[in-house]
């Protein structure tokens, strides 16, 4: 068992390599594997008894009584991959960083790279340039001078290798010193004042962790450090969690929308220093473990800090409903997953480890009540601190707090894929529910789930354990399941107890999860289209936030799958109205909904759009959430579009970036847009945003045959790019399931020509979703 790693780095800057020395230190005497990939491995010694070997990216040491052993390697800085250490370009100059989880570090120095192969990390780097060095812990020695600089970095807690970070660069920087711990936001060259949002927001954000986890933040330091061209949204670090440009800084360009991202993710990956980095899943397939739990709990404290912000409602229809979605494919996975080959990790950094993990987690919160849901995960994390733990670890604290047996409701939740909708009916003075697994295709499964329903009778909300097939309740005419929507199910009323709640005034929760469910349904061939139009009429005229927020989302869900009059009718009419209403309310929320509209009006009205697209040309006058509109209208318009191309190359900033990269998606002129990514896939400073292109450039259907063509002859450059992570299975599962529609021919040969370690289950998905859709637009033909 290795107990401490001393590595040092001697790094060439400019040429992009490294030559790296390193002590292991621990208990060899049942030997131990060190992952490596891409290393050169020049030398090792400190053996007594065997000779170590290697094969397939492996040091194997024999059974050993020595307790160090020294390796002498080489490695190279990566310019295309965004994965391990590699270069990262912005205007002016670029840095070098990491990105580890899941399996990078074995890329940057020899190591048992799994999460329970907790050791200590002593890390020096010397570098022959000027610049500054990041890493976890503060440094002990930072000497620099004009041609070279060395930085020696204080031991870290007992810590997983995934969550070692360093950075080589120039730096800027805003600091505080709070509470004893030096805070800051990093940055490169002339953007450290837009990080004084999130300063000023961790020291609230760390001050509320620590009052919910009753333990205080365990390092000296922590920075927030702004990556371009980041390949993920954060990265948890320990310390020093890197963010997406667009995901920390705050200016001009940024919508109040962004705004609350910003809080959002922070707060995720703030959760994460204790939950996740203090307490370590053992292995992958507990990934949910890390990132369900902070999804959940990152709402919950950015929620009492930010009361007015709408979180748990943006919470339903940001990550309730979307994984629910994907949880409704015959091929969806479990919760938890069995994982054998790192290949297969990242394919479950989706919806169902974030978002359904964290719903189920909300719902047995609710369940049990807060404070006793509270108190178990601080058992937990006192009992496992700088240690490993998996999920049963969890429940066995939430029963002994809650004093109910979490882990027998938790195991149907946890380790079966899917869930149930309940089938709702009156007999006589009696309301009979009745437990079905939902999917959009035709299934055969009789799984019972244990489920906790929540129901309102006479205005009081109470609930019960639903673990048999169906169970009787007393018949009320004010009876609704899951008045605040918490529940992870569906439910399917008859017509007479349907008719009776359209006429009530339920909550907003209640009706936004009515009104997902009938597209489920739709979706699932179990109404047809005019019954959800006449679904959506029933709530039209209600103003609530979070009810045009899905009905939004829905819309755009449709056009982009749909070419029907009908849908388009209603969707103008709604939006148009919807904009009127919105612009003219106080509420600063009420910009989200603004803007969530201009990106989807200019597609589907043309005299909308004809009214907007000259409004380019006085860009900077454009409010922040109506600029990627203008910047859509003018796309389809082909107004100026070289221009915005152009802009692409030489930004203000990452979000102005990132919208000219989407909205040139919806152009006509596939030429153009082509020639763009074809130049942006060799562009440095491009690679992190593509994706961005890619992915939106699925739901224009002047593009889709050309991006499949475009895909198959340049798929070896993105998966450069990408592997390794779970970009390539969202950009897989999009082009097959949406970019198929009206290709099956291209689709086909695709599959037929192209392996993807990382998106074996984006495949299978985007083919079940293109089979779903294709029979949709069929029944709405008919």
């Amino acid at each position: 068992m290795i107990e401490k790693y001393m590595v040092r780095m001697n790094v060439d800057f400019k040429n992009l390599n490294y030559k790296g020395y390193e002590t292991i230190s621990g208990d060899f005497t049942n030997g131990e594997n060190l992952d490596f990939e891409g290393l050169e491995i020049d030398e090792i010694s400190g053996f007594v008894d065997n000779k170590p070997k290697i094969e397939n990216n492996k040091i194997i040491i024999e059974k050993d009584s020595s307790r160090e052993i020294k390796i002498k390697f080489s490695g190279k800085i990566s310019e295309k991959s965004l994965m391990g250490i590699h270069k990262s370009t912005y205007d002016g100059g670029y840095i070098v960083t990491t990105q580890m989880e899941p399996t990078g570090a074995r890329s940057v120095f020899p190591c048992v790279d799994k999460p329970s192969a907790k050791a200590v990390f002593k890390l020096e780097v010397e570098v022959n340039d000027n610049l500054e060095v990041i890493s976890n812990t503060p440094p002990e020695t930072a000497e620099r001078s004009e041609k070279s600089s060395f930085f020696s970095f204080k031991e870290t807690p007992k810590m997983s290798t995934y969550l070692i970070y360093l950075g080589i660069g120039k730096f800027e920087r805003i600091k505080e010193k709070y509470k004893g711990r030096e805070l800051s936001v990093v940055t490169t060259p002339g953007k450290s004042q837009q990080g004084k949002f999130a300063l000023e927001l961790l020291k609230r954000i760390m001050d509320e962790y620590e009052k919910y986890y009753e333990i205080k933040y365990p390092l000296e330091k922590m920075d927030l450090i702004a990556v371009p061209q980041f390949g993920a949204g954060a990265m948890e670090n320990w310390g020093a969690i890197t963010f997406r440009e667009i995901a920390i800084l705050l200016n001009e360009s940024v919508s109040f929308s962004f705004k609350k991202e910003i809080g959002k993710t922070l707060s995720h990956e703030m959760a994460h220093q204790w939950f996740g980095n203090l307490v370590t899943m053992d292995w992958w397939d507990d990934l949910w473990l890390n990132e369900s739990f902070a999804t959940f709990v990152g709402n919950k404290i950015l929620d009492s800090l930010e009361n007015n912000w709408h979180l748990w409602e943006e919470f339903l229809v940001e990550s309730t409903l979307p994984s629910m979605k994907k949880d409704s494919l015959l091929n969806t996975h479990p919760i938890r997953v069995p994982v054998k080959d790192p290949a297969e990790i990242a394919e479950i950094f989706d919806s169902i480890s974030y978002g359904k993990g964290a719903s189920v987690l909300r719902m047995i919160e609710h369940f049990i009540g807060e404070e006793k849901f509270r108190k178990g995960v601080i058992e937990y994390l006192k009992k496992h601190s700088y240690g490993n733990a998996k999920g049963e670890d969890l429940w066995n604290s939430l029963s002994l707090s809650g004093g109910l047996n979490v882990d027998r409701i938790m195991k149907t939740w946890l380790e079966k894929e899917g869930h149930p909708y309940l089938e709702v009916k009156r007999e006589n003075e009696r309301i009979k529910i009745v437990q079905h697994r939902f999917s959009y295709l035709d299934n055969h499964d009789n799984f019972i789930w244990s489920v906790p329903i929540f129901y309102e009778r006479n205005e009081e909300e109470e609930n019960i354990l639903m673990d048999s097939r169906e169970i009787y309740l007393p018949y009320n005419d004010k009876f609704i399941i899951n008045p605040r929507g918490i529940g992870y199910y569906r439910v399917l009323y008859s017509d007479e107890i349907l008719k009776n709640l359209f006429t009530q005034n339920k909550s907003q929760e209640f009706k936004t999860r009515m009104i997902d469910d009938s597209y489920a349904f739709l979706l699932a061939s179990k109404i047809n289209i005019k019954d959800f139009i006449n679904f959506l009429n029933y709530v039209k005229n209600d103003n609530n936030y979070l009810l045009v927020n899905i009905i939004i989302d829905l819309i755009q869900r449709l056009i982009s799958i749909l070419n029907n009059e009908e849908i388009n009718d209603f969707s103008r009419k709604y939006l148009n109205e919807k904009l009127q209403f919105f612009r003219e309310s106080k509420d600063e929320n009420s910009s989200v909904i603004v803007e969530k509209i201009y990106t989807i009006l200019p597609i589907i009205d043309e005299s909308f759009r004809k009214k907007i697209y000259r409004q380019y040309q006085e860009y900077e006058k454009i409010p922040a959430e109506e600029r990627t509109g203008v910047l859509i209208a003018a796309s389809i318009e082909g107004f100026k579009l070289e221009k915005i191309v152009d802009e692409i190359n030489k930004p203000d900033n990452d979000m102005e970036q990132v919208r000219r990269m989407v909205s040139i998606t919806m152009t006509r002129d596939s030429n153009l847009f082509f020639r763009f990514i074809d130049d942006a896939k060799d562009k440095p400073e491009l690679r992190g945003n593509l994706l961005y292109s890619l992915i939106y450039a699925t739901r224009n259907p002047v593009l889709r045959r050309g991006l499949w063509d475009w895909t198959i002859r340049n798929y070896d450059a993105i998966y450069d790019i990408y592997k390794g992570s779970g970009s390539i299975s969202f950009f897989i599962e999009d082009l097959i399931a949406i970019g198929g529609i009206g290709n099956r021919d291209k689709v086909e040969y695709f599959i037929s020509n192209i392996k993807i370690p990382e998106a074996e289950r984006a495949v299978k998905n985007g083919q079940e979703y293109l089979q779903i859709y294709e029979r949709l637009i069929g029944n709405s033909q008919s």
